[in-house]
């Protein structure tokens, strides 16, 4: 018993001495485990060094916080572990050695091409494994949503239902890239509605007096077989604190452009989620963006058709500095309406939306107030964290 403290105060000495000189993460939120509800609390440093990333983190589970059970091992195992140095864990690792690189960590959102197809798609609750290669003007990278469950049993558990890849080449003033996915939830036999199972595109673009030319074309095959396929044409530019993108689209029955976004998740799990839903659709979509760093960014998107439906979706940040002796604020901000402005009214029950009040307690770590937009009212909830509980 004295030993197996002794061990347990040695490793956590070893560990947080380091922070010093690292990064410090540090993550408390929720996750769902087969049908339990846990609490999850996460820190510890995150070293870079050259070419070397390395997170290293104390992770514990809770069902509740007075008298639930508390966990050191992953729970989701047969019988998780009470012992402190299983709740150690490698949260962050990458190294990239130019030709050859890889990353494990917090997923990052996913967009290829000019975004048709995959266009930011992202779990905020996942760790992901990327890697790739550079041979010159070709490069390729496959996304992997594994994690590492619990580093003391080696337990490895799927993060998220959606992989990826892509291939990109530059061919003489043109940069071709041909990406797809598949999302394993499509392949399920007891999936739901007509999930989607697959999903590729293949886009070209070039440079033109400071602006990007191009065109995608994309395809999407669902569960009972029905091909969807939809192709985009436009111009688009980044000129620093200004961003933009614009053209027309064309979507056949079965296919939605932009589909596997941020918005994915929620989209998939509607009743009504299937190739039936989208219908032929000739349009036209904007998309600005404005960046002033360091005090935010918002960036807004309109998709139409002529027949005068549109759909509308925003996100922004604005960072407020510290003043006095605060460490100032964060405001965030997101919303997607597939009917905006319908009946005069900005907020309906097709509109999803947040807003996000949160406080700097120090560096990646906040404390704050989220109002949600759901069943035509404003619900508040409060939380602690990292900024992926914006």
């Amino acid at each position: 018993m004295v030993k197996d403290t002794f061990k347990a105060v040695f490793v956590l000495v070893l560990l947080f001495a380091t922070l010093s000189f690292a990064e410090f993460y540090l993550n408390v939120g929720t996750v769902q485990i087969g049908n339990e509800n846990y609490m999850v609390y996460e820190f510890g440093p995150e070293f870079t060094v050259g070419p070397l990333t390395l997170g290293l983190t104390l992770t514990t589970y809770a069902t509740d916080l007075t008298t639930g059970s508390f966990y050191f091992g992953y729970p989701g195992s047969s019988t998780p572990s009470t012992n402190i140095l299983d709740g150690i864990n490698i949260t962050a690792l990458g190294l990239d050695l130019g030709n050859v690189w890889f990353r494990y960590g917090r997923m990052r959102p996913v967009t290829y091409g000019m975004g048709f197809v995959f266009s930011g798609y992202s779990n905020p609750n996942a760790r992901t494994l990327d890697a790739g290669i550079r041979l010159g003007t070709l490069s390729a990278s496959a996304h992997v949503p594994y994690q590492l469950a619990q580093l003391s049993t080696f337990t490895f558990t799927q993060s998220d239902p959606v992989y990826t890849a892509v291939v990109s080449s530059k061919i003489s003033l043109f940069e071709l890239s041909a990406f797809g996915g598949v999302d394993m939830d499509g392949l399920k036999e007891d999936a739901v509605a007509t999930p989607l199972t697959y999903a590729a595109g293949i886009s070209l673009t070039t440079n033109v007096l400071g602006f990007s030319i191009g065109a995608e074309a994309g395809a999407q095959i669902w569960k009972d077989g029905t091909i969807g396929y939809g192709a985009f044409g436009g111009i688009f530019g980044d000129f620093g604190m200004f961003q933009f993108v614009a053209g027309p689209f064309y979507a056949s029955d079965g296919f939605k452009p932009w589909l596997i976004s941020r918005n994915y998740s929620f989209e998939k799990s509607q009743p009504d989620f299937g190739p039936d839903k989208y219908k032929s659709d000739l349009g036209y979509i904007a998309n600005l963006a404005l960046t002033l760093s360091p005090y935010g960014k918002v960036a807004v998107l309109l998709k139409g058709n002529f027949e005068g439906n549109m759909t509308l979706s925003g996100e922004g940040i604005i960072n407020i500095p510290a003043i006095g002796g605060t460490n100032g604020l964060v405001l965030y901000g997101y919303l997607y309406d597939e009917t905006p402005f319908e009946g005069g009214q900005f907020f309906d029950d097709n509109t999803q939306a947040r807003l996000t009040i949160a406080y700097p307690v120090f560096a990646g770590f906040y404390a704050g107030v989220k109002y949600i937009w759901e069943d035509s009212q404003w619900k508040q909830t409060a939380f602690v964290g990292g900024s992926t509980n914006f």
